[in-house]
């Protein structure tokens, strides 16, 4: 075991087994050994769609320009993004949106929601040569919600944590992660769960279906929605994920891009799990607001026009063209990122529909 998973041991020893979401937690986010606690893990592990292209987060400012504008330009908008890796993706909306939009970046506060330390140096010293003035805090709360807020959200809610349930002949257990023999392992709660913390539509699972849900992502949403629903703007979120419940689980390991063991070497691999949009959605209601889609990115991405805009690129830079086309063949081929990737907006109810949807 490396440093962390001997430590996670030993609070098992003293604590009991952890919840898939406690050990979720610990991997990603323990200061010493985390994944991002410790590293970057963006280009290393996993490459996100604002390093593939531009476009991406061009199309991105445009859309939040055209829901403020939908919205009769509200004054004093809040731009916040969850997670923003590196920066690239703001760093590309940015650049759109003060050439489409310039008053509303006189207005506007920008904040970056960044729990690494390791991420928030690497967005400073992306963002230092911005003109516009930033914030960072390290997590989504009240202080958000005082405005009009645009809010974006690219592959965040994958890594929020996740419970897993599974089925058996005598009721829900959840699974657990214990240590035996020296190593990490699955394990079921010897007591099954009280079948109210089941949604109906999954209790017909057959005997060792999965159940999973995020919790944090789920109360996340519905705050961001009463948010929205109280002081207007719109909310997009993008990731890979499923509309439809079904009874498999979907936690991974990616270490150098490749798929690894969840438990064999925590902190060293990026751990995350397919976003339940279904679940968002239903959230996103609970808090107020109104849902939109979800929609594939390569159908989402083709409405607000990464074709034309592509071309735009190839002609000005024609020694790249074909780099370019790959890239954005990359972003919306249904055999790549396209289908896999979907995209999930929030708006308020008595909202004009959002672009893209």
């Amino acid at each position: 075991m490396n440093a962390l998973a001997t430590r996670i041991a030993s609070l098992i020893a003293v604590e009991g087994p952890l919840s898939v979401a406690q050990f979720m937690t610990l991997c990603l986010h323990d200061p010493a050994g985390g994944t991002y606690g410790a590293r970057d893990p963006i280009g290393g592990d996993f490459i996100t769609a604002p390093e593939i292209s531009q476009t991406f987060g061009e199309l991105l400012g445009l859309w939040t320009v055209q829901a403020w504008h939908d919205q009769g330009r509200p004054d004093g908008a809040r731009l916040v993004e969850l997670g923003p890796g590196r920066g690239t993706l703001m760093a590309d909306a940015l650049r759109a949106i003060a050439a489409a939009a310039p008053d509303f970046l006189a207005e506007a506060e920008v904040t970056l929601v960044e729990a690494s330390p390791i991420l928030e140096s690497l967005q400073r010293d992306r963002l230092k040569t911005s003109a516009v003035d930033i914030s960072w805090c390290k997590h989504f709360d009240s202080t958000l919600t005082d405005r009009p807020l645009f809010l974006l959200a690219n592959e965040f809610f994958d890594c929020l944590p996740v419970r897993q349930f599974v089925k058996t002949a005598h009721g829900w257990h959840e699974r657990m992660v214990t240590a035996e023999n020296g190593a990490l392992a699955f394990a079921l709660a010897p007591a099954p769960v009280p079948p109210s913390m089941i949604p109906p539509d999954r209790a017909a699972a057959p005997d060792g279906g999965v159940y999973e849900t995020a919790p944090a992502a789920l109360a996340l949403t519905e705050e961001i929605a009463a948010a929205i629903a109280a002081k207007g703007g719109a909310a997009l979120i993008i990731d890979y994920g499923y509309d439809q419940p079904g009874f498999g689980e979907t936690l991974q390991a990616v270490a150098g891009h490749k798929f690894a063991e969840v438990l064999a070497e925590p902190g060293e691999s990026d751990l995350s799990a397919h976003v339940d949009f279904r679940a968002l959605a239903k959230a996103a209601q609970n808090g107020g607001a109104a849902a939109y889609g979800p929609v594939t990115q390569c159908n989402f991405l083709a409405d607000l026009g990464i074709g034309p805009r592509a071309e735009q690129l190839m002609i000005a830079n024609p020694t790249q063209a074909r780099g370019i086309a790959d890239a954005v063949d990359r972003l919306v081929n249904p055999e790549k990122m396209g289908a896999l990737f979907k995209v999930l907006a929030i708006a308020a109810k008595n909202a004009a529909p959002l672009p893209g949807f």
